[in-house]
């Protein structure tokens, strides 16, 4: 079983236990899924393991138990799991979301240096991942058509965040440049930017519709 299918489980899991050990960890995601077999256990494994490197949880469950297979959910960890910033740390989900949330506009450029921007995240190069999330948006302003929007669509949230976020990695003149760069930023960014090319690829499109309808 693929652990991008155990991973919410392991979520839901946390947000209940939040000091807990990787055996009971396994064991409750083993009494859940129906058809669970003995080699899915590394599954579930490999997902507390990236949880462990991205920061979510650190070893240890009190003072007497500090090393693992003892673990617990960090203050950051804590919050990415009440904010459901915790869907970062998913790439195929937040690919899909993506997918999903522009009807399938978003082309592959687009939605494959999004990933490779969480990818980044999860490895904590923080730099890289809003260098490689500034182009995403980059190609979802050209792909929209709204890199070059008229007046009136200037003060739209959306198009001022993705230029925001365009900006962070290029000057007007699209020479690159670095950005500052730290993980609640990287963080920020990639919770929000799907919310914002769900508004670039529908809200946007209305007008045009309404422009070939009375041209007709």
């Amino acid at each position: 079983m693929d652990k991008t299918m155990l991973r919410p489980l392991v979520f839901d899991i946390l947000r209940r236990t939040p000091q807990t050990h990787l055996h009971a960890i396994e064991n409750e995601v083993r009494q859940k899924v129906e058809g669970y077999e003995r080699g899915d256990a590394l599954a579930v494994q490999e997902a507390v393991w990236d949880l462990l490197l991205q920061g979510v949880l650190a070893p240890g469950k009190n003072s007497l138990n500090l090393h693992l297979p003892f673990v617990h959910v960090t203050e950051y960890g804590q919050r990415c799991l009440e904010e459901e910033t915790i869907a970062v740390y998913d790439p195929d989900g937040y690919v899909a979301r993506l997918r999903a949330d522009t009807e399938g506009k978003m082309s592959v450029t687009a939605l494959e240096t999004a990933r490779d921007a969480l990818l980044a995240f999860q490895r904590g190069l923080f730099r890289a991942s809003l260098v490689l999330l500034s182009r995403a948006a980059v190609a979802v302003l050209e792909e929209t058509g709204s890199a070059q929007a008229p007046p009136s669509a200037a003060g739209e949230p959306w198009r001022v965040e993705l230029v925001a976020l365009a900006s962070l990695a290029h000057q007007e003149t699209l020479r690159p440049r670095l950005p500052e760069a730290e993980r609640e930023t990287a963080l920020g960014r990639l919770f929000l930017f799907p919310a914002q090319c769900r508004s670039a690829y529908t809200l946007l499109a209305r007008p045009r519709r309404g422009r070939a309808s009375s041209g007709a």
